[in-house]
């Protein structure tokens, strides 16, 4: 799988790389645009994200429990029903817009205290913890 967002947009589309024409799933979530989104190393199928609205959120692809879905939206604001979506499973607002995310290498602390998620923003670093 391959996550994607386009410039100025606040969706982003996961793609089968064998089928990249047609997107699997939308996630929408962001009311700003996206700047930064990244694969967890640690847990198969969770992305994280941070964006312009000032939001980080969490999407867990693989278990749907933790998510709410959501329904698909064309142009016209009508359901499309072509391409599933669904919401974060978490988020965490920031002060400022958030410019970069990214996931704390496996180490003692991650070990014991489970993920954590750097975030650049404004001109500070934060440590979120999942």
């Amino acid at each position: 799988m391959l996550a994607t967002f386009a410039s100025d947009s606040n969706i982003i589309r996961i793609l089968d790389v064998r089928q990249p024409g047609t997107a699997l799933l939308e996630l929408r979530g962001h009311q700003g645009n996206l700047n930064s989104i990244e694969w967890s190393p640690h847990k198969r199928g969770l992305l994280a994200s941070g964006g312009d609205d000032s939001l980080v959120m969490t999407w867990d692809l693989i278990n749907s429990e933790n998510q709410a879905i959501l329904p698909s939206i064309n142009g016209n604001g009508a359901n499309a029903g072509d391409i599933p979506s669904k919401g974060p499973s978490s988020s965490w607002r920031c002060e400022y817009e958030v410019g970069n995310v990214s996931f704390a290498p496996e180490s003692m602390l991650t070990a014991q205290g489970g993920d954590w998620l750097g975030v650049c923003a404004g001109r500070g670093v934060w440590g979120v913890k999942l």
